[in-house]
Parts: C-alpha cells; structure tokens; sequence
C-alpha cells in the first residue's frame, strides 16, 4: 500500500496580490482549484491515505476540501518546517504505508501516478525523483543523472548542463525521513538538504515525465497554463449548461465560461479568456487574454485585455484595464477608471481615478 502527502503550506509570494487572499493551491485552473487535480490523480491512483501539510490559510483549504466531500488527514503546521520537515513530522506522528508519494500542492500536472509507482518499485531505489525537461531550467533545481539515476542536483544554476528539472513530484521509503535533519531555525529542505543527504547515501531515481505540467510560480506561469489548457481541451470554446450567454454577444474560442456566469448583450469575448463561477459581464464589454476568477462583476462597456481579476472584485462601467495588470480580492473600480499596463491593485481597495502610471501598485 502506499500514502500520499501533499505540501501546500507555502506564502507564495511572487503571486501576491492574488495570494494575499487566497493560498495557491487554490488557484483554480480553469475553473477548478489546482489541489483538486492533485488530488483526482492521488484517487485515481487508488491512494487513500491522503495527508495534507498545510499552513498559510489553512482553514480556507480544509474548507474546500470537506465542502467537496474529500478525504483527507489535515496536519496544520504550528511553525514553518519547510517542505521536508512536514514530511518527518508525519512520519512520526501518523501511520504511513511502506511508501510515501509527495506531491507540491502548487503543480500541474497529468502525471499517472501508477506509471510512477511501478516505475519506483522496479528501480531498486528508496527514493524518485520526477523530472521534467523545459526550456529555461534556471528557475528550477536542474537534476544531473548518469542513465536513470541521480548524480547531482544542481539549485538554480546560472549555467545549467540540463534542462531536466525537478518537478515537485518525488516516491520516498517513509524509512528515509529519519534521516531528515532541521539546521537551527532553518527549515528543512527537500532539495537543498534532504535528496543531497540520500546520494551520498543510497540511490535515487529519476523518472522522467513527458506529459503537462507547470509551477503556477509567478502570475505570468499562471496565465500560461490557463491558456494552454484552454487550447488543448478546448479549442472550440466551452460554456456551461449553468451559464446565461446573451445570443447577442459574440464568443470567439478558446474561452472557457463557468457555471453560474452571465454575459449581456454586445459582449464580445475573445480568445483566452477564463471567466470563473458567478461572475456577471455586463452590456458591450471587451474582455481577451483574461482571467476573471470567482463572482467577478464587469460593468458595462469595459475593456480588458490581458488582466487577472481576483474573487469578488467589481469593475466599473467604462473601464479600461491594460495587459499585466492585477486586481486583488474584493476591489472596487468606479466608473470611467484607466488602469495602464503592469498595475497592481492589493485586496480590498477603491480606485476612483485613472492610474496612468505604467507599473503603479495601490496600496
């Protein structure tokens, strides 16, 4: 048998405005958070001992999670343990099968985590690593293998010798999280500190997957997936049986339109453009290059291209949001607002004049 913990403890910084409010596991990827991925693929796997370490905004995730009838253990951190040391505190406090799949709850993928087991179990080693080759492995920590076996793990590196990466997906004997040390009041890495540990002392895999998959890191990373998700599962667009879409608007795919929206009349929706549950897009409004997330209200006869619109938030009539720009949870825009290229707008804010600025962040 196997147990699955999935890490989704973190602050996500680099997504901030929009994590400020809401964790990244959150995040939906059209129209479904991310976590609910991982965990279908953890299901589908026949995993049922699921333990999920968790920190920032805990509650709000176990409230999704018993909302949609998902079972789970919740360990909530009291302190930052980093991503490795979760894993040994749940190793000694909890009853976990032989092996362990750890999974970051930030990740997309399409992984077969069956593939992944079988591929663990035949390879003779404690410990797998997924890999995965893109094309600027600089961001990542770049795994150095002789045939299917770790030599080196490489952090980031200005000039890296692959572009296999680490992908945040790993199958460990629960045996090895003894080995996990805590440096201080520096949290335990998996990367940094605990894979380093096992090569100088056992071996570990690689298995390298070939298939979709994506850190949703920064608010650019997370638009690209949406989109790329868009045109490969719906080209000709989608809209909800639960949607209200004006005969007068025109939709021009991919778009992807969730349930309880509602389009006026005039509405031109173009390409690549995500509109979450129970937002309304009122009478003549542009929208292309767009993520609108949950119970967004558009006013009348707005413009908004490239954007990431956070819950709850009300754009005015008349507005003109340029590409880049981010709108945090529950803002308010009055009407006739400009909002120029790269504005950032934090939770809970009113705009009342044009922001001409390129670049300006709302305090």
């Amino acid at each position: 048998m196997v147990s699955a913990i999935v890490l989704a403890g973190g602050y996500a910084t680099r997504l901030r405005p929009l994590s400020l409010t809401k964790p990244k596991a959150l995040f939906p990827v059209l129209g479904k958070p991310i976590i609910d991925y991982i965990l279908d693929s953890i299901e589908l796997a026949g995993i049922n001992d699921v333990y999920l370490s968790l920190r920032v905004m805990a509650e709000k995730i176990i409230s999704h999670l018993e909302a949609t009838g998902r079972r789970a253990t919740f360990v909530v951190e009291k302190e930052p343990l980093g991503d490795a040391g979760p894993l040994k505190y749940i190793s000694s406090n909890y009853k976990l099968d032989e092996t362990v799949l750890v999974v970051y709850g930030d990740i997309y993928s399409e992984i077969d985590v069956r593939e992944l087991l079988k591929f663990h179990e035949k390879s003779g080693c404690p410990a797998t690593v997924v890999g995965k080759r893109v094309e600027n492995p600089r961001r990542y920590g770049v795994l150095v293998t002789e045939g299917d076996v770790l030599a080196q793990i490489q952090e980031k590196p200005e000039n890296p010798i692959s572009n296999l990466i680490n992908a945040g997906i790993y199958v460990f004997n629960k045996k090895l999280f003894s080995l996990i040390r805590r440096d201080g009041a520096n949290e335990a890495s998996i990367a940094k500190d605990f894979l380093p540990k096992l090569l100088g002392t056992t071996c570990v895999s690689v298995y390298e997957y070939k298939g979709v998959w994506a850190d949703i890191g920064v608010p650019k990373d997370y638009m690209k997936l949406n989109f790329n998700l868009l045109a490969e599962k719906y080209p000709k667009g989608f809209v909800s049986s639960e949607a209200k879409v004006s005969e007068r608007s025109t939709l021009s795919p991919p778009y992807y339109v969730s349930p309880g929206v509602s389009v006026g009349d005039e509405v031109v929706i173009s390409q690549n453009s995500v509109i979450g549950k129970g937002s309304e897009i009122g009478k003549g409004v542009f929208l292309k290059n767009s993520i609108l997330m949950d119970n967004v209200k558009v006013g009348d006869y707005s413009y908004l291209v490239g954007t990431i619109i956070a819950d709850k938030s009300r754009i005015g009539k008349w507005n003109h949001l340029r590409e880049d720009t981010i709108v945090g949870e529950e803002v308010l825009t009055r009407d006739g607002v400009l909002l120029n290229r790269e504005t950032i707008i934090l939770p809970n804010k009113e705009v009342t004049e044009p922001i001409y600025e390129r670049g300006k962040i709302i305090l």
